[in-house]
């Protein structure tokens, strides 16, 4: 019965994901200038005036009004459909990896705030405490009723290992650097994300995380987007990395990546 109504389910996750996606554009432009993110409703920042039920509908409208306002013609950032389309696309994906359940629903709102927190802290170099806040309150009831593949234990080991290992490296770097080499609302993430995700995947999410921040920087140096003095978000690459260790989960409860290194890189042909 359910693999009859699977692809109506997988349409439903779709258009939940591109709504979830809309309102997150709310959040991410409203939260950190400390605006209501329930009322009032849109406007356009060109002309002020209010955007239409029917021009705010997620990726569609964007395509219509071929990315400018309907009155006054400026133009739509493409960020907006393109945050809309990653939510939409990545509840999909969760749905595959996860299935209908309870431990879906909780990394796909987790996998939500990551997104929402990357572009903030693009934008403003902050991490809010709302989303520490709201990320603590979805582990400790996922734990509670015990709706995430790992044990309580094994989320505290996870938050130590993810919130520690920032924590201790952020001292390491103010200390060599004489200046903040990472600010605490990276290690207030960390700590929540750790929870989740236990030692395993957390250490994988950091490695990949400091993979993202290399390449980030590379390219904006060599773009001659920031100086070599000047401060690059950690929070998008932490996001990123763990979005990475999450997609890549496999049926069993592992991880291919994890499962590509201990086959393939400690072979003879790689060693040789």
């Amino acid at each position: 019965m359910i693999k009859d109504l699977y692809p109506f389910i997988q349409a439903y996750s779709l258009i939940i994901g591109l709504a979830v996606g809309s309102f997150l554009n709310v959040i991410i432009y409203r939260l950190p200038n400390n605006k209501s993110i329930v009322k009032p409703r849109s406007k356009c920042t060109g002309c002020d005036s209010q955007i239409a039920w029917f021009d705010n509908i997620p990726v569609l409208s964007y395509i219509i009004l071929l990315g400018k306002c309907r009155n006054c013609k400026a133009p739509i950032s493409i960020r907006y459909p393109l945050i809309e389309l990653i939510c939409g696309l990545m509840t999909l994906m969760l749905l595959s990896i996860y299935g209908l359940s309870f431990e879906f629903i909780v990394i796909v709102l987790l996998c939500y705030m990551l997104i929402a927190i990357t572009f903030i802290d693009i934008d403003y170099f902050i991490i809010p405490n709302g989303f520490i806040i709201f990320g603590l309150a979805i582990s400790i009831i996922s734990h509670f009723f015990g709706l995430l593949s790992i044990s309580i234990s094994q989320g505290i080991y996870g938050i130590l290992a993810f919130g520690g290992t920032l924590f201790i490296m952020g001292a390491i770097g103010s200390w060599a650097f004489k200046k903040e080499a990472l600010g605490f609302g990276d290690v207030k993430l960390g700590l929540v994300l750790g929870s989740f995700l236990g030692t395993e995947l957390s250490l994988l999410a950091l490695f990949l995380s400091f993979i993202f921040a290399a390449m980030m920087s590379i390219i904006l140096l060599l773009a001659k987007e920031v100086g070599e003095d000047h401060m690059i978000p950690f929070g998008p690459s932490i996001a990123a990395g763990t979005l990475l260790t999450i997609l890549t989960k496999t049926v069993g409860g592992g991880n291919h990546i994890i499962n590509w290194y201990f086959t393939n890189m400690w072979t003879v042909e790689y060693l040789f």
